[in-house]
């Protein structure tokens, strides 16, 4: 892409959404969406499960849709992720078809290969693996399962290939790691999670040049699926395909903070 396109983020005032916002502000024209805009007027104010044209407009004349829109709660039950992770992820491709939009960055997540943490192989996740989404899992205690949340991610991934299939465009599939809120620096990952977690962990920087990487790189119309962490010692996610498809060059390790 040669010219700044009209970036379109929704969920742009979630966790990822802000640090993604601030990051482009100024690199790139910018429309916001968000079910919650938190008191901000550049935000357009919309539930993405139910179409409308309120916000189906701010579809038209946008170069790349980044969707980052979700119940992020990995361990939610399934009943709480049909509105906004299944069809508000249908409304969102459906809307950027009917608009002709190039190029949809779908925020997808590493609960897809969850499947594979308590198998030994195979010992580099690439993104040619079968998907075996959720995992079993404990916090502070608590027994907690991601296989509905990662199903839903999932499916959107489905519908992103649909996408490609419909309309000839392109997908970018991001399988994130751990970007947790606020500072998200290494040092402060609770040191009793799992290896499995702290070494998909993405920090700030390498997840904004990441998504940016994404909108600016000439990526070939088809449907493509990426892993997004840092470059963390000893990982076993294989970060092959997101530096050969858009150049991708990650500059923090959690083993090194």
């Amino acid at each position: 892409m040669t010219e700044a396109p009209t970036v379109l983020i929704t969920g742009a005032s979630g966790n990822l959404g802000t640090k993604l916002r601030h990051h482009l502000e100024g690199k790139f024209p910018l429309r916001l969406i968000d079910r919650d805009r938190r008191g901000d007027p550049s935000i357009v104010e919309a539930d993405l499960s139910s179409r409308d044209p309120h916000w189906l407009s701010q579809f038209e004349d946008v170069g790349v849709v980044v969707h980052l829109a979700a119940d992020a709660t990995a361990q939610q039950v399934w009943p709480a992720l049909i509105g906004p992770n299944i069809d508000a992820t249908l409304n969102v491709f459906q809307a950027a078809g009917s608009a002709g939009v190039p190029r949809v960055i779908y925020a997808s997540s590493n609960h897809v290969m969850g499947g594979y943490k308590d198998s030994a192989e195979p010992v580099l996740l690439s993104t040619d693996l079968e998907p075996r989404p959720g995992t079993d899992y404990v916090v502070a205690g608590e027994h907690r399962n991601s296989r509905a949340y990662g199903a839903t991610k999932l499916f959107g991934e489905r519908v992103g290939r649909c996408y490609v299939q419909t309309y000839g465009k392109t997908v970018i599939a991001v399988r994130i790691g751990w970007v947790r809120p606020g500072g998200n620096r290494a040092e402060d990952i609770p040191l009793d999670r799992e290896a499995w977690f702290r070494l998909m962990w993405l920090s700030d920087r390498d997840y904004c040049q990441l998504m940016e990487s994404c909108i600016r790189a000439d990526v070939p119309a088809g449907f493509h699926v990426i892993n997004g962490m840092s470059a963390n010692s000893g990982m076993r996610w294989d970060l092959s395909s997101a530096r050969t498809l858009v150049q991708f060059q990650p500059l923090d390790d959690i083993t090194r903070s």
